[in-house]
């Protein structure tokens, strides 16, 4: 099952400092070893790729490079040589709120970017729904990790998400909607598809292929329930009539990723959508959480995430490419909103 799809935070841009707890029972190598056998017996289940590592191999090497360190939250660190190994580019370890990855699939310079979207990263900005030129609906949907949080807290996430959508709806001649991805780098992508709902409606969001590509299991969503296969994840109390029918256009870009992604893949197939903007980082695996020794978590790759058809892409590639034209200090005159205004308007041509 797949809980939660924890994002890539791609790292160069992130760094977190806070310890944990090992046990103070144990030694330093005890801890390390207890540590490392619980997580490969969890790899070696879960893993999607598992049958293209030789585990017999590599598990002695890591662990004898980790038993080298001088402290238990150093031999962490020899986490991300693991992952680079296995080729597992979407696992994530998570101890505290420290966090350990491979490395990332693209480099990324500041010539990537337009310095409006450097400095919408900077501001670290929150969820935002807001009305554009009277008619248009823009919603902007940042990552968002929920690491540590209840099920009381991710469905009021959730309908904070459905409420803010549904009061712009009531109030406004809504022509169509805008979902704004650019800055979404990852975290728990059911919230963000069942918040979502007023715009998607009762319809699958997305299956999840095995290793062999065969369906695994299946999400989607039912009257502001969002379901993996017959298990509610997260739901909204759902105050309108969804609008499924109503044109929306979603904006990518290269830092779309992992959560990001699968929200584009809960609309692709959906009648009146449009992706614009930029191929997304890619990371369309699906991952699940795995609670670890001495407060460490594990994000692990279990499937292929798809769109509603079943298909499954590396990448998110938009319908209409729009390179490094961002300005979200004026979003009537960002490129990529004024190409989904145009999407709108054709709608009703």
């Amino acid at each position: 099952m797949k809980s939660v799809y924890i994002g890539t935070l791609i790292y160069v841009f992130l760094s977190t400092t806070i310890g944990f707890g090992q046990n103070p029972q144990l030694s330093v190598k005890d801890s390390i070893s207890t540590f490392y056998d619980q997580f490969f017996e969890k790899l070696e289940t879960n893993y999607i790729f598992t049958k293209d590592v030789n585990w017999s191999e590599l598990k002695p090497l890591i662990k004898e490079e980790a038993l080298q360190q001088n402290s238990f939250k150093n031999s962490l660190k020899i986490c991300s040589t693991l992952f680079d190994t296995i080729n597992g580019s979407h696992l994530i370890l998570f101890a505290g709120e420290d966090m350990y990855q491979g490395s990332p699939k693209r480099q990324f310079t500041q010539e990537d970017f337009s310095p409006s979207f450097l400095q919408k990263y900077e501001e670290n900005s929150g969820f935002e729904v807001k009305l554009l030129d009277h008619n248009y609906g823009y919603i902007f949907v940042p990552g968002m990790l929920l690491l540590n949080a209840t099920q009381e807290e991710l469905d009021a996430n959730t309908q904070k998400i459905y409420d803010a959508i549904a009061e712009l709806d009531e109030v406004h001649e809504i022509k169509g909607w805008i979902v704004d991805l650019r800055l979404n780098i990852g975290g728990n992508s059911n919230t963000m598809l069942a918040g979502l709902y007023h715009l998607i409606g009762d319809h699958t969001t997305g299956l999840y292929l095995d290793a062999n590509k065969n369906v695994d299991s299946r999400s989607g969503l039912f009257k502001g329930k969002f379901y993996e296969n017959h298990k509610v994840l997260t739901q909204a109390k759902v105050s309108l009539e969804p609008t499924p029918k109503i044109p929306v256009a979603l904006l990518t870009g290269i830092m779309t990723n992992s959560a990001g992604e699968f929200v584009v893949l809960g609309f692709r197939g959906r009648n009146n959508t449009i992706i614009i903007g930029e191929e997304s980082y890619g990371s369309t695996t699906a991952n699940d959480l795995f609670e670890l020794p001495f407060d460490t978590k594990a994000a692990i790759t279990l499937s292929f995430g798809t769109d509603r058809t079943g298909n499954y892409t590396p990448t998110i590639v938009p319908n209409i490419s729009i390179i490094k034209e961002a300005n979200f200090k004026d979003l009537e005159k960002d490129r990529n909103v004024l190409e989904a205004i145009k999407f709108i308007n054709s709608k009703y041509n």
